[in-house]
């Protein structure tokens, strides 16, 4: 019988992203094993079509959360499958919960987890300083063992329909063949988000300076960011020539189909956000915007050619590891100060470098 592995990341989208890396580490090292996969539902299809895993297994938490009945019957049949290890890189009480009551033999986490005496082994995870994947290795590998160059990206699989729409869309959109530049102006969090003007001021040097068009992408949550963006282009002084390369794609695209785009872009600016580990996992040179967070915490582009635009010399940042709703300063200075100036030049050194 094969050994059967599941492996617990019930966190965000880019969390998850970020652990196909971890998923085909643990499948090169147990090539005969069955790996499973326990994610969040609705962030699973971006692991279609992913050869190192045998099945992915979806936790509805808003159901959970309402019906404790519901997490237990899960949990039985989760006992059902008789896992030999579970590896745990989500470290909330409820995943070590899950871990434990799998009852495999082996059930490896973070020692910062809640509930982390439910694993039999335990792992360091610092809160700042090495990558989030270097953090994922560590529970696999010792640290002079982890791997290195394309195995630190993530692993994304978009099939042939993805790549089909992608080319049938493109065709349609883009009315000249000098590449596309995509501008990521949403986040989950506020205090994530640079103000929109500021994109404006970058898409605008783009547009006069650059013969790529500029493309927004995002979810249907997006679109308020978007319309307000285009609102303030009408006044920036361009061209009609260049106000026709400024497009959107913002709440027209699935998980999948954004990875295509991602991966055939000249390049991509965002917000720290999951379009940031998308572009990761197809080496797509990126500028990243941080206001709250930091690189510090491991969640920075692994592209080789990429740009981080940070406000230095701020005693409050990070506010927090996902950052807020609201700047609890009140001035929110990481993001009023960034230079529109200087991140178009740093878009400039990763398409020429």
């Amino acid at each position: 019988m094969p050994e059967k592995i599941l492996i617990i990341q019930t966190a965000f989208l880019g969390d998850l992203i970020l652990s196909t890396s971890f998923f085909h580490a643990v499948k090169m090292e147990h090539k005969e094993s069955e790996i499973h996969v326990l994610v969040n539902l609705g962030t699973e299809s971006v692991l279609d079509h992913n050869p190192d895993i045998t099945q992915v297994w979806c936790l509805d938490k808003k159901k959970i959360k309402k019906n404790p009945f519901f997490f237990l019957k899960f949990i039985q049949k989760l006992r059902k499958e008789k896992f030999d290890k579970v590896y745990s890189p989500h470290f909330s009480y409820r995943s070590s919960l899950i871990s434990f009551f799998t009852m495999a033999p082996i059930r490896i986490g973070y020692k910062e987890s809640g509930f982390s005496f439910l694993h039999t082994k335990l792992v360091p995870r610092p809160k700042q300083g090495p990558h989030e994947v270097e953090k994922l290795f560590s529970l696999l590998f010792e640290p002079y063992d982890f791997p290195t160059g394309r195995e630190r990206r993530p692993y994304l699989y978009p099939s042939e329909e993805e790549e089909s729409s992608y080319f049938a869309k493109r065709t349609k959109l883009l009315k000249n063949e000098t590449g596309y530049i995509l501008i990521a102006p949403s986040s989950l969090w506020e205090t994530k988000r640079m103000p929109e003007e500021k994109f404006v001021s970058v898409i605008t040097q783009i547009l006069r300076k650059r013969n790529e068009s500029v493309i927004l992408i995002g979810s249907k949550a997006d679109l308020e960011i978007q319309d307000h963006i285009f609102r303030m282009m009408k006044t920036e002084p361009l061209e009609i020539k260049e106000r026709e390369r400024l497009l959107s794609l913002v709440g027209q695209t699935s998980l999948k189909e954004l990875m295509v785009w991602i991966q055939n872009a000249t390049a991509i600016i965002s917000n720290d956000s999951s379009p940031i580990h998308f572009a990761s996992a197809f080496n797509t040179p990126t500028v990243m915007i941080y206001g709250a967070t930091i690189p510090e915490f491991g969640y920075g582009s692994l592209s080789d050619k990429h740009r981080i635009m940070q406000v230095n010399g701020l005693n409050c940042r990070p506010c927090g590891i996902h950052g807020g709703r609201i700047c609890p300063e009140g001035h929110f200075r990481c993001m009023l100060d960034q230079n529109p100036v200087r991140i178009f030049e740093a878009l400039e050194e990763v398409i020429k470098t």
